[in-house]
């Protein structure tokens, strides 16, 4: 639901944005009662002890409450003016501070209201409640002080005002921001509406905001905007826009009068992503930015020259991830970024100064724990200060249901943010400790801060916090996530208390930027509007809101000590990984007149936008993954009904295809349809985009209507195939329907929960099996013809692989190479070429059904990442012959001794002395 703009707004926008940089607010004079505008939270049940009811209103000994918003509210709760109707209640609730249970906890969850007020500094904010009054002045409600009542199970806090910027309808995403030299405010932004995005922008004026600006005529791909002010006074706004399959960065300049035509500014090492623009002493701008080279992600920079910009630059060399610009009084440019070159996610910086040289890479970081997402400033002295977050050592490693050795980390167990501050070329850190104001509640995940520093000198660190979730299980599994942004400073040695930013709901490291003034930030974002803590609900929809915050007390110099980076002990995990990937990659295999290569993939892998989704990290956790950690060739994002808005299918297609990458990876269109048994989960996979999001009827889910009918013509009509998963689970399946040509494989073994082949077999221990005519024997008894592939669902890492033999890695032959069934399940990079020679002579790559009088040759060859245990030939279920190698490779042809006429089914299962498996998709011979 859309907000209305504050009744206060003259005041926001005309005294505050076009003098904030000079002038500091002026003091009252004695008589007199100046109002001003102030948003202050109220929360009710932090001591989480009983069901209580806390309605209540909200009055002023002088003043008007301009508005009055639920923060958690759910149920019956509701708000009507300056009153509410709020009751706590027990559910399911993540409370941090408690051990993580199996199968969850259950809390009270905290709630309460944001209110605003115009009322002078006098004035005494009068709350009524069930449960006993508070008086709260406002002259009290200071920046980082908690004002605490009925024991703490009550506190009110001082908060920014909030305004919305975006109007109209549609999602209103990835907002940017710049303060002008005469302290006007521009924003930019995109809206997704009827099927496109939009660009558009909008500044401050004396009385309020101008007119939307619309700098896009056709709807189409936009990913993020940048704007800045160059040193004519001309308005900047960068995007980048797909073409065909080419992302490059676009721009409009605005001269005070009127837009400039469209400019292309990109042409190469595409795509093009990931921008920022910034301006430094000199007036000069600046744009720094992502792009690709033979697979490989850069950071390039190119600088502005009247309307030229100069010849991009290549800054980081390959693998790097969101760059971020800062300038020293000199007009010397910093430029941060991270990279995985090491094996692991490190923080790097590059000083260019004012004359164009580039000084050398400096690793900020060398500890084998993830560190991304660097923010940077420099402050009056010229001291270089970054931020980043951190995750634990072997992120997005091997992570696996019922292992009992955990040697990885999955790719969102926990964040922490840290802060280093370059002096005079020696690293050092605040002598506060930044975890220190973070209440413990909120302490397992800490991330993405935004770092910039104001004319008086000040720090300010914005932080985004994941502040409830419905579970807090072991396994990092959590549905109903809620991520919420906070702000703070340091004075001295020491952060002031968080304080919260209202209504900053958004995804995990959704779009959130800090810019300085005078006396404190400028800040904007994009909220998604999530209602309670977390539920999600089909009308909810983006808006990009500002604020800003104003110290105007002096700074107190930050205490500095050595930097001090933590060095956690790493064992590393598949030491030889890197040939092994090269291994996989550049074998080819012939048959049939073909020649194929593999390439590596996991089709069943969620993120935050599956409602279940909370410990399965962002889409951009998913790329990092995907491309770094796992090093996969091709996959899917797999939520449950692509987040079940147009919206977030959208936003998934729209990643897709901004990450493929050329030579490097091909991402694939597909979601998850979760159908309880027995028609079972199916994730359905396309090779084009566009493909509506097929519903589920309850009479389907209910199983009282079988998913066949509905969903293969569904996939036949969009070219598309589907897999079954968590076979024997609540989720799985029956098998009471087939067709293969649109269902060519299952899941034969899921990371994050067991293995399907059969009860018993290895991997198969600990899961759900409700139902055993699930498993995967049980299809192939039926006489289906089923291939087999291996992906990860929630949670799990790099122990899940699907293998495809494919002519070439386009999406087309992707898909159709399963539709074969040319393809095969694994827990490592395990490499299987299995084929059969007939009775004719002619070669049969797995996966395919033919005719023969006589046994054909099963040629078997095996490449593992370790030395092998056994090998084995399946037919019709039973184990007919075993090979142990001596060490990791083997080659040997199996005939089978005794062929009955009638069709049989032989597949191959590879088991490693590590307890790593393969298995291959089945050939099928018809004796005749």
């Amino acid at each position: 639901m859309k907000r209305i703009l504050l009744i206060a707004l003259p005041l926001f926008s005309a005294a505050l944005l076009y003098f904030h940089t000079t002038r500091s607010a002026p003091a009252e004079q004695p008589g007199q009662r100046a109002a001003q505008a102030v948003s202050f939270r109220v929360v009710f049940g932090w001591k989480q002890e009983k069901a209580l009811d806390y309605s209540g209103s909200v009055s002023l000994s002088e003043g008007k409450v301009l508005t009055v918003k639920p923060w958690r509210f759910f149920g019956d709760d509701s708000v009507e003016g300056s009153s509410w109707k709020l009751a706590l209640k027990k559910t399911a609730f993540e409370n941090q501070p408690d051990k993580p249970a199996p199968g969850g906890v259950q809390n009270f969850v905290p709630a309460g209201v944001v209110i605003t007020v115009e009322a002078p500094s006098s004035a005494v904010a009068r709350i009524r409640t069930a449960q006993g009054d508070v008086e709260a002045p406002l002259r009290d409600m200071q920046y980082g002080r908690v004002l605490p009542f009925r024991g703490g199970d009550v506190t009110v806090e001082r908060a920014p005002l909030v305004e919305q910027v975006s109007t109209g309808p549609g999602e209103n995403d990835y907002p940017s921001l710049t303060v002008t030299r005469r302290g006007a405010v521009w924003t930019a932004w995109q809206a997704f509406e009827d099927g496109g995005d939009t660009v558009y922008a909008r500044h401050s004026t004396p009385n309020g905001w101008s007119q939307n600006f619309r700098l896009t005529e056709q709807k189409t791909d936009i990913y993020r905007t940048a704007v800045a002010e160059d040193g004519r006074g001309r308005i900047w706004v960068v995007w980048s826009e797909r073409a065909g399959q080419d992302w490059d960065l676009y721009s409009r300049t605005y001269d005070g009068k009127s837009w400039a035509a469209r400019r292309k500014i990109t042409s190469l090492d595409r795509p093009n992503m990931s921008h920022r623009l910034g301006v430094d002493s000199a007036g000069t701008l600046h744009l720094v930015w992502i792009g690709y080279r033979s697979g490989q992600s850069h950071v390039f920079w190119s600088k502005l020259s009247g309307d030229t910009w100069s010849t991009a630059k290549d800054i980081s060399g390959p693998g790097a991830w969101v760059p971020e610009m800062g300038f020293d009084s000199k007009g010397s440019l910093y430029i941060a970024w991270d990279s995985y070159r090491n094996g692991n996610y490190d923080i790097f910086l590059r000083k260019i100064s004012s004359d164009g040289a580039a000084g050398s890479i400096i690793q900020v970081t060398k500890s084998p724990a993830f560190q991304a997402h660097p923010s940077i400033t420099v402050d009056r002295r010229d001291r270089v200060w970054l931020a980043w977050d951190e995750s634990d050592v072997n992120w997005g490693k091997d992570y696996f249901n019922h292992d009992t050795v955990t040697r990885g980390a999955v790719l969102y167990s926990r964040r922490k943010p840290r802060v280093a501050v370059l002096e005079g070329g020696v690293w050092k850190q605040p002598k506060a400790d930044i975890l220190e104001p973070v209440p413990g509640r909120y302490s397992r995940y800490i991330q993405f801060p935004r770092i910039t520093c104001d004319g008086k000198g000040r720090i300010w660190l914005s932080l985004q916090v994941r502040t409830a979730s419905g579970t807090n299980r072991d396994d990092n599994w959590s549905n109903n996530g809620s991520w919420e942004r906070f702000l703070t400073s340091i004075e001295g040695d020491r952060w002031t208390p968080l304080m919260p930013i209202p209504d900053s709901s958004s995804r995990p490291e959704g779009t959130f930027e800090i810019q300085p003034t005078a006396t404190g930030p400028w800040m904007i974002w994009a909220t998604d509007n999530r209602p309670g803590f977390g539920s999600r609900k089909a009308d909810a929809s983006y808006e990009v809101d500002t604020a800003r915050f104003e110290n105007h007390a002096e700074s107190t110099i930050p205490s500095l000590v050595a930097f001090n980076e933590e060095m956690p002990a790493a064992t590393p995990v598949h030491a030889n990984e890197p040939a092994d990937v090269a291994r996989m990659r550049t074998y080819r295999a012939s048959a049939g007149g073909a020649t194929y290569r593999i390439v590596r993939g996991d089709f069943h892998r969620h993120t935050e936008i599956s409602k279940d989704g909370a410990g399965d990290g962002s889409v951009e956790d998913y790329f990092r993954y995907m491309l770094d950690a796992a090093a996969m060739d091709t996959g899917i994002i797999a939520d449950h009904s692509a987040g079940g808005t147009d919206y977030t299918w959208w936003r998934t297609e729209k990643a897709i295809d901004l990450f493929l990458i050329r030579d490097r990876f091909t991402a694939l269109f597909g979601y998850e349809r979760s159908v309880k048994f027995p028609n079972g989960h199916r994730n359905v996979v396309f090779a084009n985009r566009g493909v509506p999001v097929l519903k589920i009827p309850l009479a389907e889910n209910r199983g009282t209507q079988n998913t066949g009918p509905l969903l293969y013509p569904y996939l036949k009509q969009y070219r598309g195939i589907c897999f079954g998963h968590s076979l024997t689970t609540s989720q799985g399946t029956d098998f009471r329907d087939n067709d293969p040509e649109v269902e060519p494989l299952v899941e034969i073994y899921q990371g994050y929960r067991t293995s399907y082949e059969y009860e018993g077999a290895p991997r198969a221990t600990g899961g759900e099996k409700a139902h055993p005519e699930g498993y995967y024997r049980s299809a192939l008894a039926k006489g289906y013809k089923l291939g087999v592939q291996s992906s990860s669902d929630h949670v799990s890492t790099h122990s899940s692989y699907t293998l495809v033999y494919t002519p070439d890695a386009n999406r087309t032959s992707i898909v159709e190479s399963m539709r074969q069934r040319r393809a095969y399940g694994a827990t490592d990079n395990i490499l299987v070429d299995y084929r059969a020679t007939d009775d004719r002579g002619r070669v049969h790559f797995m996966g395919e059904a033919f005719d023969s009088t006589a046994a054909p040759k099963l040629n078997v060859k095996i490449a593992g990442t370790t030395r092998l245990s056994k090998v084995e030939v399946v037919k019709d279920g039973k184990f007919v012959f075993l090979s142990q190698p001596e060490g990791q490779n083997t080659e040997f042809t199996y005939v089978d001794n005794n062929p009955q006429k009638g069709t049989s089914y032989y597949y191959v299962r590879v088991i490693q002395a590590d307890g790593n498996l393969a298995w291959s998709s089945p050939v099928w011979v018809n004796y005749r």
